[in-house]
C-alpha cells in the first residue's frame, strides 16, 4: 500500500504541480479565461492515457517510448521554471516577457490545453506501469488503498497550496513552483539520459555512466543528494536578486 500511496502522491503532485504553474502564468498575463483550458487538459489526457493502456500488450509500454515521454516531459517543465526563476528574479526580464507575450495571445490556449493532456497521459502511463507491478507483487487490494490514500495526499496539498497563494504579500507559491519544477524537469532529463546510456546507445564506456548516474535518480538512495544540488540553483538566483536590491 505504501508503494502504491508514494507512486500516485509524486504522479498527481508533478501533474498539480504543473497546473498550478500555468495557471500563475495566466494570471500574471491577464488571461484567467485560459484557468479553463487548463482544466480541461487534465480529463483529456487521462482519457487518452485509459486508451493507451487499453491497448498495451501484457509486457508493458516500448523502453524507449517511455524514454522518449520523460524526457520530453522533463524538458518541457524545465522551460516552465525557467521562465518562472526570471520573472521572479528580476534578470533575463526578457524571458519574463515573452512567456507573458504568449500567454496573452488568443492562440495561447491550444498550447497550454495539450501540454496540460500530454503532462496527465505522461503521468497516468507511469503511474498505471509502477502501480501493475505493485498489485502483481502486494495484491489489488493494498495498491486500491495506496491510490485512494495518493490522491487524497495530493487533495490536501492543493487546498494548502491555494491558502498559501492567498497571502499576495508573499510569492510563495510561485517560489516553490519554480523550485519543485526545476528539481523535477531536470532530474527525468537526466533519467532518460540514464537509462539510455544503460541501454548501451553511446558505447560500453558510458554505459557506465549511467549506472553512476543510477543511485541519484529516481527511487535511488541518493537521490536526495541531486534534488539539493539541482534546488541550490534556483536558490542561489533568488539570493542574487535579493543581495542586488538590497545593495540599491
Amino acid at each position: 500500500m505504501f508503494q502504491a500511496l508514494l507512486i500516485v502522491g509524486r504522479e498527481s503532485v508533478e501533474l498539480l504541480l504543473v497546473c498550478l504553474a500555468l495557471r500563475e502564468w495566466a494570471f500574471h498575463a491577464e488571461r484567467p479565461a485560459l484557468v479553463r483550458w487548463i482544466a480541461a487538459g487534465v480529463p483529456v489526457g487521462l482519457a487518452a492515457a485509459a486508451a493507451v493502456i487499453a491497448m498495451l500488450p501484457p509486457s508493458g509500454m516500448n523502453e524507449w517510448v517511455d524514454i522518449a515521454l520523460t524526457c520530453g516531459f522533463g524538458l518541457s517543465i524545465a522551460l516552465l521554471s525557467c521562465g518562472t526563476m526570471a520573472s521572479m528574479s528580476g534578470i533575463g526580464d526578457h524571458v519574463a516577457a515573452r512567456f507573458d507575450a504568449f500567454f496573452a495571445r488568443r492562440a495561447a490556449a491550444l498550447p497550454v490545453f495539450l501540454f496540460v493532456a500530454f503532462s496527465a497521459l505522461r503521468e497516468a502511463l507511469e503511474s498505471f506501469l509502477l502501480l501493475r507491478f505493485v498489485a502483481a507483487n502486494h495484491g489489488t487490494e493494498a495498491a486500491a488503498w495506496g491510490i485512494v490514500l495518493g490522491l487524497v495526499a495530493c487533495a490536501l496539498l492543493a487546498a494548502a497550496w491555494g491558502t498559501l497563494e492567498g497571502n499576495r504579500r508573499t510569492h510563495i507559491v510561485f517560489r516553490l513552483s519554480a523550485v519543485l519544477l526545476f528539481v523535477l524537469g531536470v532530474q527525468m532529463v537526466l533519467e532518460a539520459l540514464a537509462e539510455a546510456l544503460m541501454r548501451g546507445v553511446a558505447g560500453g564506456a558510458l554505459t557506465q555512466v549511467g549506472r553512476a548516474l543510477s543511485p541519484y535518480l529516481e527511487n535511488g538512495d541518493r537521490q536526495w543528494v541531486l534534488c539539493a544540488a539541482l534546488a541550490v540553483i534556483p536558490l542561489a538566483v533568488w539570493m542574487r536578486a535579493w543581495w542586488r536590491r538590497a545593495r540599491v
